[in-house]
């Protein structure tokens, strides 16, 4: 009992020293000016305790000392031993009775001092959301208790489950509940010469133990005779509806509903068959007195959506499987289970290269035998063959547990585009070279970055070699000259890339020529020779971009800037972000020395150069 006392007067004194934390919290158990301090009530002193420890139950637990300030000096508790005991109690008596809180650790520290300080020490809790006695749902986020919904917390939880599901021993399961043919099939395709069993042990889906073969959970999804013995969610459902929604009762419209259940390998060729099948459109005879077969939407698009979504889909969600509707105007695949939290809505939708695979193993096997390409990849080809067909561009939500992919049989442009882009037709334009043109409708000025979204490029030499010819043909012209975008982007905190510096001219004058030397010269300020992508650590989750630019644009030009979204409520950023400098004259170690000491939003943060892999995705996203 002594050494543990011991440990926790020193685990007081080093938690004064080092303040508080995302994992620690100082309360007060005194009110008052500092010489003539009285105690606070027992009252206000257990709703905070309450508070604060479901706030870290919520999140990924922590400690509470009572009895300190907030800037770490220790005024001791005034209060009676009766009273000490309400507050021990307070875990109990002022959290809701649904939802008990994990038992803490509680402890009354005496110091040297004669000082008593109440101590706390809670874990991570995951059976419930968990709530104060009246209701409010808190979680710990950097140094505050924030409120959130429940809703929110047990998707966290969810997702927790979900990255770690495929990987499980599955105990129930022998190899006899294995389709050896299909095993045999993918170890001859990518291991020539192995047995299955140790095939199953290559591709990390299985372990040997004494007591025998061990199947993980993705062997079954991928492997199992019958899958759905193990998981009867493994299935896609398709819907063709007659219409633009979905109803029921006598306006009831499903025209046909088939559903398709199978293991991972097999349903990637099975539902394929049935989805492109139910997308196939019989038309008229043609000309030579044959059927022409053609499809609604491009079979590529369709294709890497739906492998999307067997492949990522959350299979901690058992109830459930993949439902594809065919609609009149659209067509819509909906997977269990939303986006990971650590990828950015926005991140996708805006097409920059963000992934991460929730069931590596089940991806990792379907990579092996060519269902998945690069990862990350497949959202960003379906963006690509809707627009080289000139489809509107796919929508993209997670929502209510569930993550949205929708095709529009569409296109890309509304009628009045369609009509203004028609007035270029003698040009012969690329599509890429058109789309630019569509962001100068009704006389928009659009800047670089605005191209770089729209288009989805990969490097903004991409951008000169699309731009280039529109601007010798007087099709596109500067608005703004170096120094009054630069000045423009100062004014407005933007990242220069993001300034309006170009419009569309839909009647160049034939007389005037324009030379390829003078626009390369006239756009090398658009294009610095020496960025540079920059990792920006530690900052605040209330910064905004425009905070951002100004204190990194006294140092150099900020050229753009991306920051993935936070995911907590009151989050505006996840803690860091990314940004593409043009370093002018200074080598990299040169500006990092510059940039050394920089405070954006009263912290000071941390800048290094992107990793060669991060910045690869940057670059990607710029």
């Amino acid at each position: 009992m002594d050494g543990q006392i011991l440990v926790l007067t020193e685990r007081v004194q080093l938690a004064t020293r080092i303040g508080e934390s995302h994992y620690r919290e100082f309360k007060s158990a005194c009110q008052g000016p500092p010489d003539a301090k009285v105690k606070r009530s027992v009252k206000d002193i257990c709703a905070d305790i309450a508070k604060t420890l479901v706030a870290f139950a919520n999140a990924d637990g922590g400690e509470l000392f009572i009895g300190i300030e907030d800037d770490g000096t220790i005024t001791g508790l005034l209060h009676t031993a009766e009273e000490i005991t309400q507050l021990k109690n307070a875990y109990v008596t002022h959290v809701h009775r649904d939802t008990p809180l994990p038992k803490p650790q509680v402890s009354l520290v005496n110091l040297d001092s004669n000082l008593k300080v109440l101590y706390f020490s809670i874990s991570k809790g995951n059976e419930y959301a968990y709530l104060t006695a009246d209701g409010k749902c808190l979680k710990r986020m950097d140094l505050e208790s924030i409120p959130v919904s429940s809703e929110n917390i047990r998707s966290e939880r969810l997702e927790m489950e979900s990255r770690t599901w495929d990987r499980a021993i599955e105990h129930s399961a022998t190899l006899d509940d294995v389709d050896f043919d299909l095993l045999q099939q993918v170890s001859n395709q990518i291991a020539y010469g192995v047995t299955p069993e140790k095939c199953l042990q290559h591709l990390g889906v299985a372990e040997f133990a004494p007591s025998g073969m061990k199947l993980k959970v993705a062997a079954l999804l991928l492997f199992a005779k019958d899958v759905r013995k193990f998981h009867p969610g493994c299935f896609v459902r398709i819907f063709t509806i007659d219409g633009k929604e979905r109803r029921s009762g006598e306006a009831f419209n499903v025209i046909k509903d088939d559903i398709v259940a199978d293991n991972v390998l097999r349903l990637v060729e099975t539902a394929w068959e049935r989805l492109s099948y139910a997308l196939t459109m019989h038309t008229s005879l043609t000309d030579k007195a044959k059927f022409k077969q053609s499809y609604l939407y491009p079979q590529i698009a369709c294709r890497e959506a739906l492998i999307n979504a067997i492949v990522h889909r959350n299979y901690a969600i058992q109830g459930r499987g993949i439902e594809i509707s065919i609609f009149s105007d659209r067509l819509e695949i909906q997977s269990p289970g939303r986006l990971l939290s650590t990828i950015s809505l926005d991140d996708i939708r805006t097409l920059k290269g963000a992934h991460e695979s929730r069931n590596p193993l089940v991806a990792r096997v379907l990579r092996e035998v060519g269902y998945v390409r690069e990862m990350g990849e497949g959202i960003r080809r379906i963006f690509d063959v809707m627009r080289s067909n000139a489809l509107a561009e796919p929508d993209i939500q997670s929502v209510s547990d569930n993550f949205v992919v929708s095709l529009f049989h569409r296109s890309l442009y509304d009628p009045k585009v369609k009509f203004w882009l028609s007035l270029f037709d003698e040009y012969k334009l690329s599509e890429s070279q058109t789309a630019v043109l569509a962001l100068g409708h009704e006389d928009r000025q659009f800047s670089t970055q605005d191209i770089i979204d729209r288009l989805g490029i990969v490097d903004t030499d991409q951008v000169r070699e699309i731009l280039t010819p529109l601007r010798q043909l007087g099709l596109v012209v500067r608005t703004k000259n170096h120094a009054q975008a630069y000045k423009l982007a100062n004014d407005k905190k933007l990242a220069k890339r993001s300034v309006p510096i170009y419009k569309v001219v839909s009647k160049p004058a034939a007389n005037i020529k324009f030379e390829k030397a003078e626009i390369i010269a006239s756009d090398a300020d658009e294009f610095a020779r020496n960025e540079l992508t920059l990792f920006i650590g530690n900052l605040s989750y209330a910064s905004e971009k425009d905070s951002v630019v100004a204190e990194l644009g006294k140092k150099c030009s900020v050229l753009s800037l991306h920051m993935p979204e936070g995911r907590q409520l009151g989050s505006r950023n996840k803690g860091f972000c990314f940004a593409t400098v043009d370093a002018g004259t200074r080598t990299s170690a040169q500006l990092l020395i510059d940039l050394e000491g920089i405070v954006i939003s009263g912290r000071k943060v941390s800048i290094r150069l992107a990793d060669s892999s991060t910045a690869k995705t940057r670059r990607k996203s710029h």
